[in-house]
């Protein structure tokens, strides 16, 4: 189709597109209108369709006056990507002079008196029908021209076609060409002769004039619990995707991740396209989404997408799905940094830009209205919603309270239509209950929920599902159901009222939980229709600003009663010294340690979430007698989120604690927590743990199938057993220079043997004498497949640097090297977390660090007063880590 444009170009010496060809994008289909000042001055009418540009030469330009009939002459198709060239062709070339985009938008077709067609899938026959006919009717929605045309074969030659304007409202006598200067840049073809800079258009108030930054990571979200309504806010739906900021810079595009990755090779055809429509200079954030037939975004579909590499696959993939760019934040433009701008005057620019393609669109945004939407999010089974204060600034790789995120989580009603029979301490009871739901008359299987479910719970439900049971399953489909296990089926006759995060692509629950009986409800009187509501939790006001819990602790004497996220806190003893004065910094006190919890709350929550953990508590500080807590005990608050595990010592399951919120962080800081050590698995379910159950508490055999025996990571701890001689006798070696020389020398070796495996691993200190270097990996190995490839890893790493590195388990005997401790791979076993204190003189903190780091900095440099700082001044390293889903071949 583009062969002419080809073979009349000599691409080496003209600033011309090459025709490579985007896909066509956007709902509508383009129009084009180039003033060009060749041999001839004339104006190009252009006209997507067939994934090019239907071109024309109207040598007097159009005219707004019905009267008026302008010959346009049919000339060879453009590539899509020439609707935005504007520049000088060199003279001697075809076409040499200067062109610019005179006029630019959208255009549909219109048959007879009929309403116009916009969308590009009715339309674009019909463009087509009416080229090959030799008449065609189109309405144009530009910046300069608008309304209805025809345009019209003549019939003395099949070049020459004759251009009209339709009589409506946009008819006029006005001469439209008039007006000389481009939409886009503002200059005229004169300003492009004499070789004149674009005209500026008005930045937003607080643009710097800059050099654009090279690289930079996206502003954060803090996450509160309750949708509000604030005429000073602007919400958006939250979308399951990647964050990326899509970098232009001379009109070549680079697309990184929130980490830094760069992926700008495995999105060829995005790339193609924001280099065709977006602006030559400038810097985009959005995420990345892919969206399944029924319009929601899939998480699990994004994942497969992005785990592509080889360009046959990612053409293949492309094919059948579809992906996008969802734009909501411009952070440069031309020469302009548009970071210290209000939000709403970011937005505003943005959506002067205009992008739109088929992958490529902006978010919608909306004013005020956030419970509102919220609850459109809720009935859309949507991730959530976003906030964002109007006056904000963007404020890069920080994480403040004027962007803000709201989650969703879901309840509704299911008739129980059998059970699975409990093993372990449910042997006398069952282990799930089969939920479904009536549609059209059918029971339709949906899951199943074996928790929530007190003692007492279990025995009465499992009596009355005795009395019902049935020999033929009630439910319309087949189930199948993981591991073999076999169903009792019972008469669908109860309703229970049950708590989920989400429905999964194949149509069941995800992570649901018991709430109730519903002995209202029946077969003869079900539910009047899907309920699906947020649960109800108070959250913090939206204004809150980040310093008020710290003000609070700060003018306390030594009780604080106050309340943190709607969750009622008391702290007792506040000037109780936990970490003694050293030579060089002074004693650290349990205020200081909640407030420390708070200013790195969110790493922290990060790290922790919906893990097991054991925590290391000192009541009377690191002098006195030390602890590990791992299972609930009494005056544990009702806001302390907890797992039930099974437990081969005690015979039964017991209560562990999760850190899932703010409330739960402070609480440990007032029960002297100095150390936080969580599980590398979690009991979130998601794409990468395809098949595995959330039932961790009835049975040894049950928790080796769950979630929680497939970690997320495989771990290298680095211990170095080099004294510095300073050890009282039996004591553990102190933090010394050679050792922490040695442990990075081996650290280095550890990360290239893994890249030299196409494996990522992330690095922290562990805030004591050593190093963890963190590897993240699908959750496809349990934890005894993890143990022995670190084990391989380890040998192969000895065997490598023999004088630094030993595996010998005994401390007697182990030599003065680097302890390469591959046995930290095993359930139940802990690293302290990221960013969590120690129990070491100093009060320094396990922290995440950058590999190109690791040269210039020491254990001792982090401590619970250096890192709120620079949290403050640079990402966390470790934001996106669990966005890092690895093979391990």
């Amino acid at each position: 189709m583009l062969d002419k444009y080809r073979s009349k170009r000599n691409f080496d010496v003209t600033a011309e597109p090459s025709p490579e060809v985007p896909a066509a994008s956007g709902e509508r289909l383009k129009f084009v209108v180039q003033k060009h000042s060749a041999r001839r001055l004339h104006y190009d009418l252009r006209l997507e369709a067939e994934g090019a540009l239907k071109s024309w030469a109207v040598p007097k330009g159009p005219s707004l006056d019905p009267k008026e009939k302008r010959l346009s002459v049919h000339v060879e198709d453009h590539p899509l990507s020439y609707a935005s060239f504007e520049g000088v062709i060199p003279k001697g070339e075809y076409g040499g002079g200067e062109v610019i985009v005179w006029d630019q938008g959208t255009y549909g077709v219109q048959v007879d008196s009929q309403p116009v067609i916009w969308d590009r899938t009715q339309s674009e026959p019909l463009v087509l029908e009416g080229l090959a006919a030799g008449k065609l009717k189109f309405w144009l929605e530009g910046e300069k021209l608008r309304g209805a045309w025809h345009i019209v074969r003549s019939s003395r030659s099949e070049k020459d076609w004759i251009l009209i304007k339709s009589h409506d409202e946009f008819e006029s006598t006005h001469d439209v060409t008039a007006d000389k200067r481009s939409v886009i840049t503002g200059r005229t073809n004169e300003d492009l002769q004499k070789g004149r800079p674009p005209k500026t258009k008005e930045m937003p108030k607080g643009a710097i004039e800059k050099p654009a930054p090279k690289t930079l990571v996206p502003m954060l979200l803090t996450e509160v619990d309750k949708p509000f309504t604030n005429e000073a806010w602007s919400f958006e739906l939250k979308l399951d995707g990647v964050r990326v900021l899509a970098f232009l810079n001379r009109g070549r595009a680079c697309l990184l991740t929130r980490n830094g990755h760069d992926v700008t090779s495995r999105f060829p055809t995005l790339v193609t396209e924001l280099e065709a429509i977006v602006p030559p200079d400038c810097i985009l954030d959005g995420e990345i989404v892919v969206f399944d037939e029924a319009g929601r975004p899939t998480f699990q579909g994004l994942m497969q997408r992005f785990q592509l590499q080889n360009d046959a696959d990612i053409r293949a993939w492309d094919q059948r799905a579809h992906l996008d760019f969802v734009l909501f934040d411009l952070i440069y433009l031309g020469k302009w940094d548009l970071r210290a701008c209000a939000q709403r005057d970011r937005r505003r620019a943005l959506e002067e830009l205009g992008i739109r393609g088929r992958h490529t669109h902006l978010i919608d945004a909306y004013p005020e209205i956030g419970e509102l939407l919220f609850d459109q999010a809720l009935k859309l089974g949507l991730e959530g919603i976003v906030g964002k204060k109007l006056d904000s600034a963007y404020v890069d790789g920080q994480r403040t309270r004027s962007w803000v995120k709201i989650k969703t989580s879901h309840t509704d009603e299911f008739v129980v239509g059998g059970y699975i029979k409990g093993q372990g301490a449910r042997s006398d009871s069952f282990g799930s209950l089969l939920l479904g739901s009536l549609e059209d008359g059918k029971l339709v299987y949906c899951g199943s929920v074996g928790g929530g479910f007190s003692d007492k719970e279990l025995h009465e439900f499992h009596q009355r599902l005795e009395t019902m049971r049935v020999d033929k399953s009630p439910f319309d489909e087949k189930i199948t159901l993981l591991r073999g296990a076999k169903p009792i089926w019972v008469k669908p006759e109860l309703w229970v009222e049950v708590k989920f995060m989400a429905w999964t692509e194949d149509k069941k629950l995800r992570a649901p939980r018991f709430l109730r009986l519903r002995e209202d409800l029946s077969m003869d009187n079900p539910p009047k229709k899907t309920r699906s509501q947020a649960e109800a939790i108070a959250a913090p006001a939206p204004e809150m600003t980040s310093s008020n819990i710290v003000e609070e602790l700060a003018q306390a004497k030594e009780e604080l009663h106050t309340e943190v996220d709607g969750e009622k806190l008391k702290f007792t003893s506040l000037s109780k010294i936990l970490w003694p004065a050293t030579d060089d910094k002074r004693a650290v006190t349990k205020r200081d340690l909640a407030t420390y919890l708070f200013q790195a709350c969110e790493p922290l929550l990060r790290s922790l979430r919906d893990r097991p953990l054991s925590l290391v508590r000192y009541p009377q500080g690191i002098e006195g007698e030390g602890f590990f807590q791992k299972h609930v005990e009494k005056g544990v608050p009702d806001f302390v989120d907890r797992v039930r595990l099974w437990s081969s010592h005690n015979g039964r399951a017991v209560e562990y604690l999760l850190c899932n919120n703010l409330p739960t962080l402070l609480w440990m800081a007032q029960n002297s927590v100095l150390e936080i050590h969580p599980w590398y698995s979690r009991i979130t379910p998601g794409s990468d743990a395809p098949g595995l159950t959330e039932d961790f508490a009835t049975s040894e055999e049950t928790l080796d199938e769950s979630l929680l025996n497939y970690p997320d990571f495989l771990v290298v701890d680095l211990d170095p057993n080099l004294r510095s001689g300073k050890e009282k006798e039996g004591a553990e070696p102190e933090m010394n220079i050679a050792a922490w020389e040695m442990a990075v020398k081996v650290a280095k070796k550890v990360r290239q043997t893994l890249l030299d495996l196409g494996l990522t691993a992330f690095l922290k200190t562990s805030g004591k004498t050593g190093l963890h270097l963190y590897v993240p990996v699908v959750r496809e190995y349990d934890y005894d497949t993890i143990r022995a490839l670190a084990e391989t890893l380890g040998r192969h790493v000895m065997k490598e640097m023999p004088k630094e590195v030993t595996m010998e388990w005994s401390v007697k005997k182990r030599p003065e090297k680097i302890f390469f401790d591959h046995n930290q791979n095993v359930r139940g076993k802990t690293l302290v977390a990221a960013y969590s204190p120690r129990a070491a003189a100093g009060a320094t903190v396990s922290m995440p660090l950058r590999w190109e780091e690791l040269d210039d900095v020491y254990p001792a440099d982090f401590d619970l007063f250096t890192v709120p700082k620079l949290l403050e001044r640079r990402p966390d390293p470790w934001a996106d880590i669990l966005t890092i889903r690895q093979r391990i071949v």
